[in-house]
């Protein structure tokens, strides 16, 4: 049988959850219920896990709509997610389309249909700019980050001061989709999270080593800025079948040249 899951406690409250291709997602639990962020690709009962983990009783953000963040979401009754990103779901949901993707990884080829969490029927519940849910002694509050998708938010978990960033901000934001936001509105969005560093010492991610400094916001704001006044590298490469542009230089593994993190991909039509 697939280990589907693992995950590691971050704090007392914080447990990072990772799915079957390594993708994270977070538990937070506080003295009265616990809240996931994030749901993963939708394979395995990812619900049952978390049961393993917390007695307390739960419900579902999602950070954002894509494939790899929102396809547990049928399997809890309260799931909030901007409806920004309701098309991004719909797009992303679909079996096909997972059963497409997942048949390019040995780890999840091989996986019954049967194993595939089903497409969520049910409405989401609307997730606005500071929302706040207060789960008993942890408050999480959402904050708007439109610009990988229209819906895309961060979650800032205040009295533990970490603020998941989620795919809003990290090494390598994705700029390319058509509905991703022209680089000028997504600068104007990274200047707004500015406001929010005095609240968080550590940055949360989804992928890779999951955890950066805090520099990576201002990394990615001077990539915006270099975009915008066509001085970035402007490196040529691929996100999947996608071409796209480098605003730093990368390394044969994607990563900066100069070994900093914060970068941007992006298509020339969001250069505006």
């Amino acid at each position: 049988m697939k280990q589907y899951f693992t995950s590691e406690k971050l704090s007392g409250r914080v447990t990072r959850i990772r799915d079957i291709l390594g993708v994270a997602l977070y538990l937070v639990e506080g003295d009265q219920r616990a809240c996931v962020i994030d749901t993963g690709h939708g394979l395995g009962n990812l619900r049952a896990y978390v049961e393993t983990l917390t007695d307390k009783p739960t419900f579902v953000v999602l950070t954002h709509g894509h494939v790899d963040h929102a396809n547990g979401a049928a399997l809890w009754d309260e799931v909030y997610m901007n409806h920004a990103d309701l098309g991004v779901y719909a797009e992303h949901s679909s079996l096909e389309k997972r059963r497409r993707q997942f048949a390019e990884w040995p780890q999840t080829r091989d996986i019954p249909v049967e194993e595939y969490n089903p497409i969520r029927t049910a409405p989401f519940l609307p997730l606005e700019d500071q929302q706040t849910f207060d789960l008993g002694g942890v408050t999480l509050e959402a904050v708007a980050a439109p610009g990988h998708t229209p819906g895309m938010m961060m979650i800032l978990i205040r009295e533990e001061r970490m603020m998941l960033f989620g795919d809003g901000c990290g090494l390598q934001v994705l700029m390319c989709f058509p509905t991703s936001s022209p680089i000028s509105h997504y600068l104007a969005v990274l200047e707004h999270i500015k406001l929010y560093e005095p609240q968080y010492d550590l940055i949360l991610r989804n992928h890779g080593a999951c955890e950066s400094p805090k520099e990576l916001l201002d990394n990615c704001i001077a990539c915006c800025r270099d975009i915008l006044d066509g001085c970035d590298a402007k490196q040529p490469t691929y996100f999947e079948d996608i071409p796209v542009l480098s605003a730093r230089p990368i390394d044969g593994n994607n990563q900066r040249a100069d070994g900093k993190e914060g970068n941007i991909l992006y298509t020339e039509d969001k250069r505006c």
